[in-house]
């Protein structure tokens, strides 16, 4: 799929004078990455509205690939293909299930998009897995989503750092009129869940072009528009989490060799395969004390030294 070029590897993580690591030497890798796509201003924006907005993040010709894989696999779902004018989906909005698997190579990269990537790391530590990916095809009528916080199962009060991180790809324009995500700016600081309707009348349209990236922390409260005009809106959610929290799609499972064969190792990281946890025999326990050995530091970092 035709992204923008990846980045270089960030430096070697910096020692003292004695040879030793620096506690916090392993944020100049995510350091690295965020300068070299010019990423601070949205660093900013997470940590100070709890989204932000990329545009070009997706070129035409790759928008065209993904597209038409959704509408293909929404139409296998329904039994009948989408209607561009968007009367199959009056009133409602189809979710198209377990992209990754479904879908194949294009979704591949796109979990391991090279500008979106850093972002998610900045916000989830270098250990997160990718949790789901799901399409969304929205038509017009009366449904709306209500403001909610994509942090689930987590009691509150919520911790103020990200414990899922959710990127919605616009796959068409995003508009008021069209259904966009609605979001309310600095909600992630509250550290809870909206209750009682809360933040309905707070909640903003954040508009964006077709191939833009609007990435936002789990705790952002956000909810999306009906829509009112014709046709259909296309996205995509890639929903990221840290490596403690159970996946909603279970990919460690069913992605083959095949597929880790022919990506980078942080697909196998991204997927859960070598998450620390969940032993089901003597030689898989002796295995996993060998991961938690070899990557002790990164397990038990605090919240300062994380990335």
């Amino acid at each position: 799929m035709d992204q923008r070029p990846a980045a270089p590897g960030g430096p070697a993580a910096s020692k003292g004078t004695d040879g030793f690591r620096l506690i916090t030497g392993h944020l100049a890798d995510i350091d690295a990455l965020i300068r070299e796509h010019q990423l601070e201003r949205h660093v900013y924006e997470l940590d100070l509205t709890g989204y932000t907005v990329i545009k070009d993040a997706l070129r035409p010709d790759a928008i065209a690939v993904l597209e038409q894989a959704l509408l293909a696999l929404a139409g296998e779902d329904d039994g009948a293909p989408a209607d561009p004018l968007g009367r199959s989906h009056e009133g409602r909005t189809q979710e198209v299930m377990l992209l990754l698997t479904r879908a194949g190579r294009p979704f591949e990269e796109l979990i391991l998009h090279p500008v979106v990537l850093p972002l998610i790391t900045y916000l989830l530590g270098q250990s997160c897995t990718i949790s789901s990916v799901t399409g969304y095809i929205k038509g017009p009528g009366p449904t709306a989503l209500g403001v909610h916080s994509d942090t689930a199962y987590v009691p509150d009060p919520l911790p103020p750092y990200a414990q899922v991180a959710n990127v919605n790809y616009c796959l068409t324009d995003y508009t008021a009129a069209g259904g966009c995500l609605t979001v309310v700016p600095g909600s992630h600081r509250y550290c809870h869940r909206p209750r009682d309707g809360q933040g309905a009348r707070e909640a903003v349209p954040v508009e964006a072009p077709a191939g833009a990236a609007i990435v936002f922390h789990g705790n952002t409260w956000h909810g999306a528009l009906p829509r009112t005009s014709p046709g259909l809106r296309l996205t995509l959610s890639t929903l990221y989490s840290r490596m403690y929290m159970r996946p909603q799609e279970r990919y460690d499972e069913i992605i083959g060799e095949d597929v880790l064969a022919r990506n980078p190792p942080r697909f196998r990281m991204l997927i859960g395969k070598d998450v620390p946890t969940g032993w089901r025999s003597n030689s898989d326990a002796e295995r996993i004390a060998g991961l938690r050995k070899a990557n002790a530091p990164a397990y038990y970092r605090t919240r300062s030294e994380h990335a």
